[in-house]
């Protein structure tokens, strides 16, 4: 396993999702790990933590960590990238977000491009004062809000 170091001094925007899977699947779709390699691999993005949990129907969790996946996963090629900053308290977040009984990912990662904008801000004496996240159902509602009715 190649382990690399990570610059946290340029780390770009940090992202997370909880994704539930439906009923009865406790492992990360195909197309989902597909995708997210795609965007590690064209360095778009760098996962820096990755957990499956599950919730039983009692509410007991069982956390399931990338390395646990074995080397079969397509996903151990993440392993040596992992800065594993997702903490108890966050897991205990994640179980409230899930229903009882379902198995969910949460990914966290770092928007790589986003990065290089802050390095090149610093090299000229600039920083960057803020950051946001705008979430993606609510420019949808404004752009059909703003539409024209058609006639």
């Amino acid at each position: 396993m190649e382990v690399r170091l990570i610059d946290y001094s340029e780390l770009g925007p940090i992202d997370y999702v909880i994704v539930e899977f439906v009923a009865g699947e406790h492992h990360i779709p195909a197309a989902m790990t597909r995708s997210l390699l795609d965007l590690v691999d064209r360095g778009i993005i760098r996962v820096l933590d990755l957990l499956i949990v599950t919730k039983s129907a009692a509410g007991d969790i069982a956390v399931t960590e990338v390395e646990d996946l074995g080397e079969a996963s397509e996903l151990g090629s993440l392993t040596g990238t992992l800065a594993e900053i997702l903490a108890a308290d966050d897991i205990d977040n994640v179980a409230r977000a899930i229903r009882s009984g379902a198995t969910a990912a949460v990914i966290v990662w770092e928007n790589i491009g986003v990065a290089s904008i802050s390095a090149s801000a610093r090299l000229v004496s600039a920083q960057i004062v803020a950051q946001g996240r705008i979430p993606s159902r609510a420019i949808v509602a404004t752009l059909q809000a703003d539409r024209p009715m058609a006639d």
